[in-house]
């Protein structure tokens, strides 16, 4: 009712603002999560490795199962911000977009987000000890329905001929970790004898450095945002 009542604007203004804080507050919690996995697998840990044929470097998977409180409750605040980034960017955005065609490119990137969101959760809860096949599954459903939302992000935004820094950067980010999670798929289904493990600690690198990577994308909303003023 509230929002009836004020200009377009005014809403536009709104929407901007919600959008740039949750995805600040989205790109922090998900690092905070990286860090404190990192943290407890070096610390508490004592950087072990948690399986007999582990690699040197751990899946973050398998460092998030053993700490599965932080990995879950940091995935899930990471999700929700993160889907509610997408909702206010949308929103902002869309506010002048009367054509179809841009805004049913503008939702399937929405609809390809929440998937991801939902995928991220529940591939912390479906841990890789206890459901390997079903957190794999995840895993790769939550990198490409993230994927295939930044592509339509990406396509929405050259439609509108709205390019900025945030724009190129988000081009940047698909085409290296496309790359990287075939690399991470191949490396992880490798055959190799049981007591080498160089290529499991490849696969995991590329794990860790994807999971960076997500930071750097969850806070270009917000750089979208801002430069797009």
């Amino acid at each position: 009712m509230f929002l009836r009542t004020i200009s377009s604007s005014k809403k536009q203004g709104i929407y901007r603002f919600l959008g740039i804080l949750t995805s600040t507050l989205a790109s922090l919690i998900w690092l905070g999560t990286i860090v404190a996995l990192f943290a407890l697998w070096g610390g508490e840990d004592d950087f072990t490795r948690y399986e007999y044929d582990d690699g040197e470097v751990p899946y973050i998977s398998n460092v998030g199962a053993r700490h599965k409180t932080v990995f879950v409750v940091g995935t899930s605040f990471t999700a929700v911000f993160f889907i509610l980034t997408l909702i206010f960017t949308k929103l902002c955005f869309d506010a002048e977009t009367r054509r179809r065609l841009k805004r049913g490119v503008s939702m399937t990137s929405i609809i390809f987000g929440i998937f991801a969101g939902i995928s991220l959760v529940l591939l912390s809860v479906f841990d890789s000890v206890d459901h390997s096949t079903i957190h794999f599954v995840f895993t790769g459903l939550f990198t490409a329905f993230t994927l295939l939302s930044a592509i339509f992000s990406t396509i929405y935004r050259f439609s509108r001929n709205e390019i900025n820094l945030a724009v190129y950067i988000r081009v940047l980010f698909i085409s290296i970790v496309i790359p990287l999670a075939v690399c991470f798929v191949v490396f992880s289904l490798i055959k190799r004898p049981t007591d080498q493990t160089q290529l499991l600690s490849v696969a995991a690198s590329f794990e860790w450095t994807i999971a960076i990577l997500f930071v750097v994308y969850l806070i270009l909303f917000a750089l979208d945002l801002i430069l797009s003023v």
